[in-house]
């Protein structure tokens, strides 16, 4: 077996294929995207549908997202033209014959809404959309917006799932982050939320500047105790970014090396799973059913999420994948103009969708070799021969007669394992 240190110098957290890598729209990409919308959806997989609230009332130091601040906004004025971007794709046929089980309001901080306009939003969603018998309604927020009355109106409604952005339960860290709210005001809106019944996800960070492995431990401790889903992430410091000036102008320390994040990751894993939680997803550890059958997780790539609203760029339907224009200014009025306000669109051929389908891995996903027959009438061995038998030799996949799945050691170095069937020309 090769030893944990000799397999990578480094851990890749992000996958090829992500909004970063999608081409600028072109005008027959974005007439090709049309003539794709006016067919019928035939595979039967069921998709979700994310209405983006890309506001928020303060910025977080690492964040990267091309959100607008909301006294910037005219929240009712953005509200009315995500609505039409809406229903501009619910009168396509391809929509038409979708149907969703998730109507997940991401962002942002759709929090900074009041629940009357969250309410309003998705109530929306549901007259527009086909939703099956057994669906789940998930909203994004931050305790300094989801009030406890606000919480009490959307468990009400019959909202399943809060996600909140804890990052840290460490409040010298949140204040170096520019978070918004303290500790206290998060373990407060959780405990709340779960009283009510709703399920609690949170984001939590490691490999933040000046974290301790003690922070990270305690952070994680907290967590379990609340009986909070989390969403573990290790921390990408983005150009352009309030802590990428931070730490070049050195009042903010550098993060620790590529071994230290690691032990950062190998330790929230070892503690979640032993406290009962499944590794689901790229970064999920879940004790709720619901999330190890995700559609939109299982089905990659294969099924769909609709993504709607200023800079979103979660969006793929089959072999399209898509992100929105980020300014709220150029994406309302592009919406005003009857256009769908995508600004990066990727076309898959079949060898992209035979890579996509083999991140799965990344997903922590087994690949069944029977539906890739099925897809491209030959196997995964005799496409990626040489990616295979390295990740073999690596210890990091297993292969039998039915499906591809990674090892234990795998799970590490997951993020590693999509790049070795990136393009060449991805390959850092």
């Amino acid at each position: 077996m090769t030893k944990t240190s000799e397999v990578y110098d480094y851990r890749e957290n992000w996958p090829p294929y992500t909004y970063r890598d999608y081409p600028d729209i072109k005008p027959e990409a974005y007439k090709s995207f049309i003539k794709f919308l006016n067919t019928e959806n035939t595979s039967g997989k069921l998709m979700e549908l994310q209405p983006w609230v890309s506001v928020c009332d303060s910025r977080c130091a690492f964040c990267y997202f091309p959100t607008t601040a909301s006294n910037k906004v005219e929240i009712e004025e953005y509200l009315d033209l995500l609505k039409k971007e809406l229903a501009m794709y619910a009168k396509t046929k391809y929509v038409k014959t979708s149907v969703f089980d998730e109507i997940v309001l991401g962002g942002g901080t759709p929090s900074v809404l009041s629940a009357e306009q969250i309410i309003d939003l998705l109530n929306f969603c549901k007259a527009n959309f086909t939703t099956n018998s057994e669906y789940f309604i998930k909203v994004s927020g931050s305790s300094k917006t989801l009030a406890l009355q606000k919480i009490k109106k959307l468990a009400d409604y019959g909202v399943y799932q809060i996600d909140i952005g804890a990052q840290t339960f460490d409040d010298k860290l949140r204040k170096a982050l520019c978070l918004p709210d303290s500790a206290a005001d998060v373990e407060e809106a959780i405990k709340y939320a779960r009283k009510l019944g709703l399920v609690v996800c949170v984001d939590l960070m490691y490999n933040l500047p000046g974290q301790t492995m003690e922070s990270w431990k305690a952070t994680l401790k907290k967590t379990i105790k609340l009986d909070a889903e989390v969403d573990a992430y290790s921390l990408h410091v983005d150009p352009g970014t309030i802590l990428e000036k931070m730490i070049k102008n050195g009042t903010a320390p550098p993060q620790g090396n590529a071994e230290y994040e690691k032990q950062m990751f190998l330790t929230a894993h070892k503690m979640l799973i032993e406290a009962g939680y499944k590794a689901v997803g790229h970064d999920r550890y879940s004790r709720v059913e619901w999330h190890m059958r995700e559609n939109c997780l299982n089905n990659w790539p294969w099924g769909g999420i609709l993504t709607t609203g200023a800079g979103c760029f979660m969006g793929y339907l089959q072999k399209f994948s898509y992100s929105n224009i980020e300014n709220i200014t150029d994406y309302m009025e592009t919406v005003r103009s009857e256009k769908l306000p995508i600004c990066k669109l990727s076309e898959s051929t079949v060898e992209d969708m035979m890579r996509r389908t083999m991140t799965r891995l990344y997903l922590r996903l087994p690949v069944s070799k029977k539906e890739f027959v099925e897809k491209f009438n030959t196997t995964p061995e005799q496409i990626f021969p040489q990616q295979l038998a390295k990740l073999q030799e690596k210890g990091l996949i297993e292969i039998d007669d039915q499906e591809i799945r990674t090892t234990k050691l795998g799970e590490t170095y997951k993020g590693n394992i999509a790049w070795e069937f990136a393009p060449s020309q991805q390959i850092k």
